[in-house]
Protein backbone atom coordinates (compact mmCIF):
# COMPACT_ATOMS: atom_id res chain seq x y z
CA UNK A 1 0.00 0.00 0.00
CA UNK A 2 0.95 3.70 -1.21
CA UNK A 3 -0.29 5.36 1.85
CA UNK A 4 1.51 7.12 4.88
CA UNK A 5 0.27 9.12 7.83
CA UNK A 6 0.93 12.52 7.00
CA UNK A 7 0.96 15.87 9.31
CA UNK A 8 0.91 19.40 8.49
CA UNK A 9 4.19 20.07 8.93
CA UNK A 10 5.58 17.08 6.98
CA UNK A 11 3.46 18.18 4.17
CA UNK A 12 4.42 21.78 4.27
CA UNK A 13 8.26 20.31 4.08
CA UNK A 14 7.91 18.02 1.02
CA UNK A 15 5.86 20.53 -1.20
CA UNK A 16 8.40 23.41 -0.54
CA UNK A 17 9.96 22.12 -3.49
CA UNK A 18 7.09 21.71 -5.83
CA UNK A 19 7.00 24.10 -8.92
CA UNK A 20 2.68 24.48 -8.16
CA UNK A 21 0.12 22.94 -6.34
CA UNK A 22 -3.05 21.58 -7.45
CA UNK A 23 -6.01 21.16 -5.33
CA UNK A 24 -9.24 19.21 -5.85
CA UNK A 25 -12.25 21.32 -3.98
CA UNK A 26 -16.06 20.53 -3.33
CA UNK A 27 -17.92 23.14 -4.91
CA UNK A 28 -21.39 21.39 -3.76
CA UNK A 29 -20.06 22.52 -0.05
CA UNK A 30 -19.95 26.24 -0.82
CA UNK A 31 -22.12 27.57 -3.58
CA UNK A 32 -19.19 30.65 -3.34
CA UNK A 33 -16.39 28.58 -3.51
CA UNK A 34 -14.81 29.63 -5.98
CA UNK A 35 -14.89 33.47 -4.90
CA UNK A 36 -13.33 32.26 -1.86
CA UNK A 37 -10.72 30.20 -3.51
CA UNK A 38 -10.08 33.73 -5.66
CA UNK A 39 -9.75 35.83 -2.77
CA UNK A 40 -7.21 34.30 -1.01
CA UNK A 41 -5.43 34.03 -4.45
CA UNK A 42 -6.29 36.06 -7.54
CA UNK A 43 -3.74 34.48 -9.28
CA UNK A 44 -5.07 30.67 -9.06
CA UNK A 45 -6.58 28.83 -12.32
CA UNK A 46 -9.83 26.92 -11.88
CA UNK A 47 -11.52 24.94 -14.05
CA UNK A 48 -14.83 23.15 -12.92
CA UNK A 49 -14.43 19.25 -13.26
CA UNK A 50 -17.63 18.54 -14.52
CA UNK A 51 -17.82 22.05 -16.72
CA UNK A 52 -18.86 19.70 -20.47
CA UNK A 53 -19.96 16.67 -19.34
CA UNK A 54 -23.71 15.56 -18.82
CA UNK A 55 -23.64 17.35 -15.62
CA UNK A 56 -22.93 20.86 -17.34
CA UNK A 57 -25.84 21.87 -15.87
CA UNK A 58 -25.11 21.99 -12.07
CA UNK A 59 -20.82 21.75 -12.38
CA UNK A 60 -21.11 24.30 -9.50
CA UNK A 61 -22.19 21.67 -7.40
CA UNK A 62 -19.21 19.23 -8.17
CA UNK A 63 -15.46 19.15 -7.87
CA UNK A 64 -13.15 21.99 -8.57
CA UNK A 65 -9.50 21.83 -10.07
CA UNK A 66 -7.21 24.64 -9.10
CA UNK A 67 -3.86 25.08 -9.99
CA UNK A 68 -1.77 27.89 -8.03
CA UNK A 69 2.13 28.43 -7.11
CA UNK A 70 4.21 26.81 -4.75
CA UNK A 71 3.65 30.09 -2.31
CA UNK A 72 0.02 29.98 -2.46
CA UNK A 73 -1.71 31.71 0.39
CA UNK A 74 -4.19 28.56 -0.47
CA UNK A 75 -1.74 26.58 1.63
CA UNK A 76 -2.42 28.07 4.66
CA UNK A 77 -6.32 28.38 4.08
CA UNK A 78 -6.23 24.65 3.37
CA UNK A 79 -4.05 23.75 6.39
CA UNK A 80 -5.86 26.35 8.85
CA UNK A 81 -9.41 25.97 7.95
CA UNK A 82 -10.55 24.05 4.78
CA UNK A 83 -9.22 21.17 5.51
CA UNK A 84 -11.91 20.54 8.98
CA UNK A 85 -14.57 21.22 6.40
CA UNK A 86 -13.41 18.47 4.06
CA UNK A 87 -13.57 20.71 1.28
CA UNK A 88 -10.81 18.40 -0.16
CA UNK A 89 -7.28 17.77 -1.04
CA UNK A 90 -4.08 18.75 -2.50
CA UNK A 91 -2.13 17.10 -5.74
CA UNK A 92 1.28 16.89 -7.08
CA UNK A 93 1.71 16.31 -10.51
CA UNK A 94 4.86 17.28 -13.37
CA UNK A 95 2.57 16.57 -15.54
CA UNK A 96 0.51 19.66 -17.29
CA UNK A 97 -2.87 21.26 -16.03
CA UNK A 98 -5.08 19.86 -18.41
CA UNK A 99 -3.70 16.10 -17.86
CA UNK A 100 -4.92 16.08 -14.35
CA UNK A 101 -8.00 17.72 -15.50
CA UNK A 102 -8.80 15.39 -18.41
CA UNK A 103 -7.94 12.14 -15.76
CA UNK A 104 -10.11 13.61 -13.28
CA UNK A 105 -12.70 14.36 -15.44
CA UNK A 106 -12.59 11.03 -16.94
CA UNK A 107 -12.98 9.28 -13.52
CA UNK A 108 -16.01 10.91 -12.68
CA UNK A 109 -17.87 7.36 -12.56
CA UNK A 110 -17.12 3.99 -11.12
CA UNK A 111 -18.41 0.75 -12.75
CA UNK A 112 -19.05 -1.50 -9.95
CA UNK A 113 -19.09 -5.00 -9.92
CA UNK A 114 -23.02 -5.81 -10.30
CA UNK A 115 -22.48 -3.22 -13.59
CA UNK A 116 -24.08 -0.56 -12.76
CA UNK A 117 -22.45 2.80 -12.35
CA UNK A 118 -22.02 5.40 -9.82
CA UNK A 119 -20.60 8.89 -9.13
CA UNK A 120 -17.06 8.60 -8.00
CA UNK A 121 -16.22 11.09 -5.38
CA UNK A 122 -12.67 11.37 -5.36
CA UNK A 123 -13.14 14.83 -3.52
CA UNK A 124 -14.09 14.03 -0.77
CA UNK A 125 -11.52 13.16 1.65
CA UNK A 126 -13.27 11.07 4.27
CA UNK A 127 -13.52 8.36 1.54
CA UNK A 128 -9.82 8.41 0.26
CA UNK A 129 -8.63 6.27 2.87
CA UNK A 130 -10.99 3.14 1.99
CA UNK A 131 -9.75 3.78 -1.92
CA UNK A 132 -5.93 3.56 -0.71
CA UNK A 133 -6.96 0.56 1.27
CA UNK A 134 -9.21 -1.41 -0.74
CA UNK A 135 -6.54 -0.49 -3.88
CA UNK A 136 -4.38 -3.02 -5.39
CA UNK A 137 -0.78 -1.31 -7.20
CA UNK A 138 -2.84 -1.53 -10.87
CA UNK A 139 -6.01 0.14 -9.57
CA UNK A 140 -4.37 2.94 -7.07
CA UNK A 141 -2.13 3.50 -10.59
CA UNK A 142 -5.30 4.02 -12.59
CA UNK A 143 -6.64 6.05 -9.87
CA UNK A 144 -3.65 8.53 -9.43
CA UNK A 145 -2.82 8.91 -13.39
CA UNK A 146 -0.92 11.87 -13.82
CA UNK A 147 -0.76 12.53 -10.19
CA UNK A 148 2.32 11.38 -8.13
CA UNK A 149 1.08 12.23 -4.71
CA UNK A 150 -1.91 13.07 -3.12
CA UNK A 151 -2.69 14.72 0.29
CA UNK A 152 -5.63 14.82 2.49
CA UNK A 153 -7.64 15.35 5.72
CA UNK A 154 -9.98 13.37 7.10
CA UNK A 155 -11.49 15.58 10.16
CA UNK A 156 -13.08 14.43 13.09
CA UNK A 157 -14.64 15.27 15.97
CA UNK A 158 -12.40 18.44 16.45
CA UNK A 159 -8.88 16.54 15.29
CA UNK A 160 -7.35 16.25 11.85
CA UNK A 161 -6.11 13.08 10.70
CA UNK A 162 -3.49 13.42 7.89
CA UNK A 163 -2.61 11.08 5.19
CA UNK A 164 -0.77 11.41 1.96
CA UNK A 165 -1.49 8.40 -1.04
CA UNK A 166 1.62 7.85 -3.63
CA UNK A 167 1.49 6.36 -7.03
CA UNK A 168 3.36 3.14 -7.48
CA UNK A 169 5.19 4.59 -10.43
CA UNK A 170 5.64 8.34 -10.15
CA UNK A 171 6.03 10.10 -13.03
CA UNK A 172 5.00 7.45 -15.14
CA UNK A 173 1.13 7.84 -14.89
CA UNK A 174 -1.16 7.65 -17.60
CA UNK A 175 -4.57 9.64 -18.05
CA UNK A 176 -7.91 7.36 -17.57
CA UNK A 177 -9.82 7.05 -20.27
CA UNK A 178 -13.07 5.42 -19.15
CA UNK A 179 -14.30 5.33 -15.48
CA UNK A 180 -12.94 3.28 -12.96
CA UNK A 181 -13.40 -0.14 -12.46
CA UNK A 182 -14.02 -1.06 -8.95
CA UNK A 183 -13.83 -4.72 -6.91
CA UNK A 184 -15.85 -6.46 -3.94
CA UNK A 185 -12.38 -5.66 -2.18
CA UNK A 186 -12.81 -2.06 -2.54
CA UNK A 187 -16.51 -1.47 -2.29
CA UNK A 188 -15.97 -3.60 1.32
CA UNK A 189 -12.85 -1.62 1.94
CA UNK A 190 -14.93 1.63 1.45
CA UNK A 191 -17.52 0.26 3.65
CA UNK A 192 -14.75 -0.26 6.28
CA UNK A 193 -13.36 3.16 6.19
CA UNK A 194 -17.06 4.43 7.17
CA UNK A 195 -17.44 2.51 9.79
CA UNK A 196 -14.14 3.43 10.97
CA UNK A 197 -14.44 7.07 10.75
CA UNK A 198 -17.75 7.22 12.50
CA UNK A 199 -16.45 4.55 15.70
CA UNK A 200 -13.52 7.09 15.54
CA UNK A 201 -15.70 9.97 15.94
CA UNK A 202 -17.49 7.74 18.94
CA UNK A 203 -14.53 7.53 20.84
CA UNK A 204 -13.40 11.07 20.47
CA UNK A 205 -16.86 12.30 21.83
CA UNK A 206 -16.72 9.75 24.67
CA UNK A 207 -13.10 10.54 25.72
CA UNK A 208 -14.63 14.46 25.89
CA UNK A 209 -18.02 13.42 27.76
CA UNK A 210 -15.80 12.63 30.71
CA UNK A 211 -17.26 9.23 31.61
CA UNK A 212 -15.82 7.88 34.74
CA UNK A 213 -13.62 5.17 33.75
CA UNK A 214 -12.62 5.77 30.39
CA UNK A 215 -9.65 7.61 31.36
CA UNK A 216 -7.71 4.93 32.34
CA UNK A 217 -8.46 2.30 28.90
CA UNK A 218 -6.04 2.87 26.80
CA UNK A 219 -7.21 4.39 22.85
CA UNK A 220 -6.68 0.75 21.77
CA UNK A 221 -8.87 -0.91 24.37
CA UNK A 222 -11.54 1.75 23.83
CA UNK A 223 -11.07 1.66 19.94
CA UNK A 224 -12.08 -2.22 19.94
CA UNK A 225 -15.12 -2.11 22.75
CA UNK A 226 -16.47 0.97 21.32
CA UNK A 227 -16.68 -1.51 17.71
CA UNK A 228 -17.92 -3.98 19.63
CA UNK A 229 -20.51 -2.26 21.39
CA UNK A 230 -21.85 -0.09 18.57
CA UNK A 231 -22.25 -3.15 16.55
CA UNK A 232 -24.16 -4.64 19.51
CA UNK A 233 -26.58 -1.25 19.22
CA UNK A 234 -27.56 -1.88 16.03
CA UNK A 235 -28.90 -5.51 17.09
CA UNK A 236 -30.82 -3.90 19.11
CA UNK A 237 -32.54 -1.45 17.00
CA UNK A 238 -30.27 1.63 17.45
CA UNK A 239 -29.74 2.70 13.90
CA UNK A 240 -29.05 5.89 13.21
CA UNK A 241 -25.23 7.24 14.19
CA UNK A 242 -26.70 9.52 17.00
CA UNK A 243 -28.56 6.81 18.47
CA UNK A 244 -25.91 4.51 18.51
CA UNK A 245 -23.87 7.02 19.96
CA UNK A 246 -26.15 7.55 22.68
CA UNK A 247 -26.57 3.87 23.43
CA UNK A 248 -22.57 4.01 23.50
CA UNK A 249 -22.90 6.94 25.88
CA UNK A 250 -25.35 5.06 28.31
CA UNK A 251 -23.47 2.02 28.14
CA UNK A 252 -19.90 2.66 29.06
CA UNK A 253 -21.22 6.08 31.67
CA UNK A 254 -23.81 3.27 33.80
CA UNK A 255 -22.28 0.16 32.53
CA UNK A 256 -22.53 -1.26 36.42
CA UNK A 257 -26.29 -0.24 36.57
CA UNK A 258 -26.88 -2.23 33.22
CA UNK A 259 -25.73 -5.35 34.75
CA UNK A 260 -26.94 -5.14 37.84
CA UNK A 261 -29.52 -8.69 38.59
CA UNK A 262 -33.18 -7.19 37.41
CA UNK A 263 -31.33 -4.39 35.95
CA UNK A 264 -34.32 -1.68 34.72
CA UNK A 265 -31.87 0.19 32.32
CA UNK A 266 -31.34 -2.81 30.81
CA UNK A 267 -35.11 -3.66 30.25
CA UNK A 268 -35.29 -0.38 28.79
CA UNK A 269 -32.58 -0.29 26.36
CA UNK A 270 -33.92 -3.99 25.33
CA UNK A 271 -37.72 -3.18 24.78
CA UNK A 272 -37.96 -3.14 21.18
CA UNK A 273 -40.87 -2.05 20.61
CA UNK A 274 -39.88 1.38 21.52
CA UNK A 275 -38.40 3.56 19.45
CA UNK A 276 -34.39 4.00 19.99
CA UNK A 277 -34.71 7.75 20.89
CA UNK A 278 -37.36 7.16 23.28
CA UNK A 279 -35.42 4.25 24.93
CA UNK A 280 -32.14 6.69 25.44
CA UNK A 281 -34.78 9.20 26.94
CA UNK A 282 -36.23 6.67 29.62
CA UNK A 283 -32.70 5.40 30.25
CA UNK A 284 -30.83 9.07 30.98
CA UNK A 285 -34.15 9.78 33.22
CA UNK A 286 -34.15 6.81 34.55
CA UNK A 287 -30.30 7.13 35.68
CA UNK A 288 -30.86 10.74 36.62
CA UNK A 289 -33.73 10.03 38.83
CA UNK A 290 -31.88 7.37 40.97
CA UNK A 291 -28.99 10.06 40.92
CA UNK A 292 -31.15 12.85 42.53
Amino acid sequence: MNMIASTPTILRGEVETAHRLLWIFDGGLDRDLESIVRKVDHRAWIEWIYSGTEYAREFKDGPMLVESNADSALLDAYISSWAAQHWGGLLLSAQPFDAVLQHLRALRHAQLPDGTTSLLRLHEPRAMRGFAVGSDSYTTAMLMGPIDRWYWCEWNEGRGDWYRLDHPSPGHGQIARDSLNVSDQLLGALDDQGIDYRNLGFVRRLRAAGISGLENASDELLAEAVRKHAADAQTRGFSCDEDIYGFLDVYFRYHRQLFAPGSALAIILDDRAVPAWRRLQQANALMEEGHA
